[in-house]
């Protein structure tokens, strides 16, 4: 393990300042060491690398655990949940992904004529971090920092679909499984079914899922391999059936969500030079 972590873990220099936290430099040190690790670790191994005793490390793993950024595997051994990626999508949208998505996501609310939206993964949530709305849909009004179930959201579901399998099962198994509507995913079981299409085919549907009267479809956001947002196109059902959302309003939402890949792609190579 790096011996940063260490380092950290006791920085004897600040240790006698009172307004250091030795505690919090402790736990931040234990999350560190799991996010450098390749494979889930156990108390010992925890321990020789932090540096901490078994019952120290007990304690923050239990109040992590709790909190929901680790978890323990059948295995006994600790590792980070999918959660601990909301702490650094703030940064992540406050700079590239929504100074280079936006002209695109208003461009193709413009070209369509609809509301175009865009959105992160936060822990079993969406967070809405771009807008552009044509009329009101929703009974309650969305606005930037709404959040949303993944469960019952095409821009969940998409997010859901492209990441790996022990990541989406872990984000599924903490789903509160409320049906808002008839259409309402009721379980894990029946929405990877639709996550392997969604997975195949690159776009994913809700058709009246989160709320009666709204359909949406919703393409994925790249960075790495890796989805770190979604953009979908909301419409009223009185106006798209699901066949005419797909046909109609689907490719061009992928061609945007591909162009904004690409450009953070090229943004990517840009700072490793």
């Amino acid at each position: 393990m790096p011996e940063r972590n260490k380092l950290r873990t006791h920085p004897e220099e600040v240790r006698n300042e009172r307004i250091f936290i030795t505690s919090l430099a402790r736990g931040l040190s234990l999350l560190e060491t799991l996010a450098d690790s390749d494979t889930p670790l156990t108390l010992t191994q925890l321990s020789r690398a932090t540096d901490m005793s078994k019952a120290t490390l007990t304690r923050f793993c239990h109040t992590l655990a709790e909190l929901g950024y680790i978890e323990k595997t059948a295995a006994k051994r600790y590792q980070l949940t999918p959660k601990i990626l909301g702490l650094g999508y703030g940064v992540i949208c406050g700079y590239d992904l929504c100074q280079v998505a936006k002209p695109y996501l208003r461009d193709l609310s413009r070209t369509l004529g609809e509301t175009v939206n865009m959105a992160v993964l936060e822990d079993t949530e969406i967070l809405y971090v771009a807008r552009y709305k044509t009329e009101q849909i929703l009974a309650t009004e969305l606005h930037i920092g709404a959040k949303l179930p993944v469960y019952c959201t095409s821009m969940g579901k998409v997010i859901l679909a492209h990441l790996p399998e022990d990541e989406y099962r872990s984000i599924l198994r903490r789903v509160g499984w409320v049906p808002l509507t008839h259409n309402t995913h009721s379980s894990a079981e029946a929405l990877l079914t639709e996550l392997a299409i969604v997975r195949q085919q690159g776009f994913a549907v809700n058709d009246e899922e989160l709320s009666v009267g709204l359909r949406s479809a919703a393409a994925p956001i790249f960075r790495q391999g890796r989805p770190i947002a979604a953009a979908n196109v909301a419409v009223p059902t009185i106006r798209y059936t699901r066949e005419a959302l797909v046909s109609k309003l689907v490719p061009p939402l992928i061609n945007t969500a591909k162009q904004i890949s690409l450009l953070l792609e090229q943004q990517v190579g840009v700072q490793k030079v």
